[in-house]
């Protein structure tokens, strides 16, 4: 036995704890969506994997092979075979990058090919082994111009170096040294070769992204893409602004007082000074279906409660099956957001799945209480609910401001409507 007064604050509990069971359903559509981003992973693995994946252009270097000598403590004289990375003192890039989108069941990836020029300069080998303190010209075993990308299947022509001398030569050799870069080389005559100033031309293929090394002093790059979604991505900031991604050209201008000098053993340090851009697809469906699912406790909640005050205002009957009902026709819109945004895309996808579970409570509600005012009154809050939570789905810095505002607006027309809830007698009846 309760009395009557306390039955719309037995019912309001009730409510919450079923909005809290509901919840239950939403690792299951997590794991859904993850289930179908792993898949549109493979798909892109395998397209990828047969063009040229993510590239990033390590080097030009000048690699030296040199003998270190060291003196023990009883005295001896000791050797061994050590090297050292020279990297450029300016380095320029410039060039376009061509892309192609291609669809793969159910997916898109942005594929490209690049036409790039670089230009390295160096320092003279007199500085560079001056620098090293060999002291004895035998001591250097070997000179070798080295370079590579991220996915040596990238590349679509022979790289022909060209000097200020006139002097040119194919960079096609593998650099037999057991690493992860997979370096072609050159090996050259310290002696009659001018490092001064290099030059070469790059065609490579690629996929996603691009990224290049301010490993230089003096780094230069001039890009111009003509896809127009790209996000900067890396370590430096371009000096084109990132609201002007979809600008002709991209460039960077980095200085280093102090630049990067290493050895083949210690090159994870260069992908510290990766930068570059990123081709983006727009239509990134499973972020913001996964950003919905946040929502879905916002979702369950103000329908509900809204029902609630429905309930008690217009002396509607719903028990807690229909409510049961209704929560989980929220929670299947997910499952129909997913779905159809794979094949529409998640603007279309929301309105399709938003418009059909408005449409299924509304005349849901229409059949229990045969009243086209209450039916018509749930639409209408529905479909502005659904509305709000849209918009707030599609803004990304300003998501969070927005959203409390609105939940302090909502909060606020709850509690006007709370007060003309009318309460029965002080009796007693049963449950």
């Amino acid at each position: 036995m309760i009395k009557e007064s306390q039955k719309p604050m037995f019912k309001g509990i009730a409510i919450a704890v079923l909005s809290l069971m509901l919840l239950i359903t939403l690792p299951f559509i997590t794991s859904l969506i993850r289930e179908r981003e792993n898949f549109q992973g493979e798909v892109t693995s395998e397209v990828t994997s047969k063009w040229g994946q993510e590239q990033t252009l390590y080097g030009p270097f000048i690699l030296i092979e040199y003998k270190e000598r060291s003196v023990d403590a009883e005295g001896k004289v000791l050797t061994h075979r050590t090297n050292y990375l020279q990297v450029p003192e300016k380095q320029v890039i410039t060039g376009d990058i061509k892309t192609q989108v291609k669809k793969r069941s159910l997916y898109e990836v942005a594929l490209y090919n690049t036409n790039l020029a670089v230009e390295a300069r160096y320092p003279t080998m007199d500085k560079i082994i001056e620098k090293l303190k060999v002291t004895d010209p035998a001591d250097i075993l070997s000179t070798k111009l080295i370079f590579s990308i991220s996915d040596s299947k990238g590349f679509t022509e022979e790289i022909l170096i060209n000097n200020v001398a006139g002097q040119a030569f194919e960079l096609d050799r593998d650099l037999g040294v057991n690493t992860n870069y997979n370096f072609l080389s050159y090996e050259f005559d310290r002696e009659t070769f001018n490092i001064s100033e290099i030059n070469f031309p790059i065609k490579l293929k690629g996929s996603t992204e691009i990224n290049f090394l301010a490993s230089a002093k003096d780094t230069k790059v001039d890009i111009k893409p003509d896809y127009k979604d790209i996000k900067y991505v890396g370590n430096y900031l371009p000096d084109t602004d990132e609201k002007q991604a979809n600008t002709v050209s991209a460039k960077w201008t980095i200085f280093q007082p102090i630049p990067i000098n290493t050895s083949l053993d210690s090159l994870v340090t260069l992908d510290t000074y990766k930068f570059g851009m990123k081709f983006i697809q727009v239509n990134d469906f499973y972020s913001k279906v996964n950003r919905a699912t946040k929502y879905a406790l916002l979702f369950i909640g103000l329908t509900f409660a809204t029902f609630f005050f429905m309930e008690n205002l217009k002396n509607l009957s719903i028990n807690i099956l229909h409510y049961t009902l209704v929560g989980l026709s929220l929670c299947i819109n997910f499952v129909l957001l997913l779905s159809f945004a794979e094949y529409v895309g998640f603007s279309w996808a929301y309105i399709i799945s938003a418009s059909a579970t408005v449409l299924l409570i509304t005349s849901f509600i229409y059949g229990l209480s045969k009243n086209f005012r209450i039916a018509a009154s749930i639409f209408g809050l529905l479909a502005a609910l659904y509305a709000f939570l849209f918009f707030l789905l599609q803004l990304k810095e300003a998501a969070l401001i927005v959203g409390s505002i609105g939940l302090f607006a909502v909060i606020a027309v709850l509690m006007y409507f709370s007060k003309r809830i009318k309460f029965g007698a002080d009796k007693q009846v049963e449950i």
